[in-house]
């Protein structure tokens, strides 16, 4: 199947742009996962009615005022990321489905510290009205990071060298005559690919191939196609927290009402790589005959003639991430038993300072061609608003024998966007974010969560728990006027084309019927003295992840009909489990 030389204008590599400014970052940053203490961890996080517990006041910060006592807790646990992944071949069109086959397991475990903190409550010796107050300090994860996807199949139909080509066009052929290349406009990975001999200029085209595409000559006019099978190997490994840091102040009006205000600072660290290899399953099927430009004579000349072997791709990144945000709530007991609780958190504001760099590598049946190619390691810091959040909560408690509470959270991601900083001694008077805020306005909507809970005294000292939590997925998409469905990678590929109007979307977002779900059970126990100690454990379901190797880039024409093969793609299940134990002293 052929590639014909069209404008790409509208299309964009996977990793064009290398940064994290991207619709799918901005949901990994702004999302929330709540860790707290093994009791909040126990009751499904159902705490927004319940309050008294260090992990709670993340959710809401009247909790902190509940207890009429200060107090100390320390968190440790572990965390065990795992995934299954299967590989999709490209297919025809859009239309026919992917088929996914293989299944590749891939687990990872670390080590957490999901709190630490101390609470202090003051007595005010007033008999009504302000009964005491409190100032809480601690460190709570609200998010986990840790995951590792990898699959492999073959593939006959694209080749990554030829989508790095397709997008590396418009790239003058000897730039890597160029001293100072890396300080050019291009990107940097379509520089590295040319440098490391991924993909080959054609002088007479003035465009790029892949070494893995066979340059043909029909009619006066160029195509590129790949011709033999490709064992492609894909992965992705993701390490990294969210953790909030916790100012926490509240107030205790006749045991009656309680209010608390929190600021909080939320501190990510998040470390991204990727992987891609692919291998000629029969050299043969690869001949490469490459082009170089030869700066003395100032033109392009021939190579040895050879054979494609296979090649590598690698892409790291790292980002440190602060931000902060404010958050407000209350719980109320109108009678006896009944609680009712509410919770407000503002978006919350981060700076984001990553780093990034690609190298790549290919190798030819002659070892004189072999090549690789590194990037500098590049750096950039801008700002980025994640959403607010609102949760409501209503716990009833069974006077001594227990508690159950359910909480409803509502978080609207359609809010997030990124934008330049003002201070860095640069700005551009065009959003360089306009791209990826319009896709986030677009393809990310309002995520619903629903927790429960429930806490059993089956002994004075000796509690068991357990909570569920279900929350629906944020990424939404759309119909266009043929009715197939469009997705935001679709409208970011053909970005100018419905933003003109070329194409156009129903007015009606749909969202993914995949869910988050989390089962938790816990158990604590609670000393005469000052000492308490609690576990849990919880095991999430992950909404089901697609990863696309690189993006469609082939316009096959059969006939008079020409179809866009889709790239090959990787579907993963994703789950985590989580274990906590909390240790707290009462003083």
């Amino acid at each position: 199947m052929k590639k014909i030389l069209v404008s790409v204008s509208s299309l964009v590599l996977l990793a064009s742009a290398l940064s994290a400014q991207t619709m799918s970052d901005a949901l990994t940053f702004g999302q929330s996962n709540y860790y707290g203490t093994a009791r909040t961890m126990g009751m499904g996080n159902a705490v927004t009615a319940v309050g008294g517990d260090l992990g709670s006041i993340s959710i809401n910060p009247a909790g902190g005022a509940v207890s009429a006592f200060s107090q100390f807790t320390f968190s440790t646990g572990w965390n065990t990321a795992s995934s299954t992944s299967s590989y999709a071949a490209s297919y025809d069109t859009y239309d026919s489905g992917a088929v996914y086959t293989g299944g590749f397991e891939n687990k990872k475990s670390r080590m957490t510290i999901p709190n630490i903190g101390m609470n202090l409550y003051f007595d005010t010796g007033n008999r009504s009205g302000i009964l005491g107050w409190n100032f809480g300090f601690m460190v709570n994860r609200t998010q986990s990071y840790t995951q590792m996807i990898s699959a492999s199949g073959l593939e006959g139909h694209t080749s990554m060298t030829g989508a790095m080509a397709t997008f590396a066009d418009g790239m003058p052929g000897n730039i890597l005559g160029n001293n100072n290349k890396f300080d050019t406009e291009y990107p940097w990975n379509s520089i590295c690919a040319y440098d490391g001999g991924l993909i080959n200029y054609n002088a007479d085209a003035g465009t790029y191939y892949g070494s893995a595409e066979t340059k043909n000559l029909v009619g006066g006019q160029y195509s590129y196609e790949v011709l033999g099978w490709l064992k492609q190997n894909i992965g992705t490994t993701t390490l990294g927290s969210k953790n909030d840091i916790v100012m926490n102040y509240g107030l205790n009006v006749d045991n009656r009402l309680f209010l608390g205000v929190s600021i909080n600072c939320p501190i990510i660290n998040y470390k991204y790589s990727e992987y891609y290899a692919e291998i000629a399953q029969d050299p043969a099927d690869f001949p490469v005959t490459p082009e170089f430009f030869v700066p003395s004579s100032g033109k392009y000349e021939q190579g040895a003639a050879t054979h494609y072997l296979g090649s590598t791709y690698n892409y790291n990144y790292v980002g440190d991430i602060s931000g902060i945000n404010a958050k407000v709530g209350a719980i109320w007991l109108p009678t006896d038993g009944l609680r009712l609780g509410a919770a407000i958190q503002t978006p919350t504001a981060y700076t984001i300072h990553e780093q990034w760099y690609v190298d790549v590598s290919a190798d030819f049946q002659d070892a004189a061609q072999n090549a690789s190619s590194s990037s500098p390691t590049a750096e950039t810091t801008y700002d980025f608003r994640s959403p607010y959040s609102a949760s409501f909560g209503v716990a009833y408690t069974l006077g001594r024998v227990g508690m159950l509470s359910v909480d409803y959270e509502i978080t609207d991601f359609s809010v997030m966007k990124f934008s330049q900083q003002y201070d860095d001694g640069f700005y551009s008077y065009e959003d360089p974010y306009y791209r990826v805020n319009r896709l986030n306005k677009l393809f990310c909507g309002v995520q619903h969560t629903l927790r429960a809970g429930a806490e059993f005294r089956v002994l004075p000292s000796f509690s068991l728990r357990a909570g569920i939590n279900l929350a629906t997925n944020p990424e939404r998409h759309y119909k266009d006027s043929e009715g197939d469905m469009v997705y935001a990678a679709d409208y970011d590929n053909w970005f100018d084309d419905y933003e003109s109007g070329k194409f156009v979307l129903d007015d009606k977002g749909r969202y993914s019927s995949d869910r988050l779900f989390s089962l938790s059970l816990g158990a604590g126990y609670s000393s005469p003295g000052s000492f308490y100690a609690d576990f849990a454990i919880r095991r999430t379901s992950l909404p089901d992840a697609y990863y696309k190797a690189y993006s469609t880039y082939l316009n096959h024409k059969v006939g008079d009909t020409t179809y866009d093969i889709v790239s090959p793609s990787v579907k993963s299940k994703l789950s985590q489990f989580d274990a906590v134990f909390t240790f707290g002293w009462r003083f």
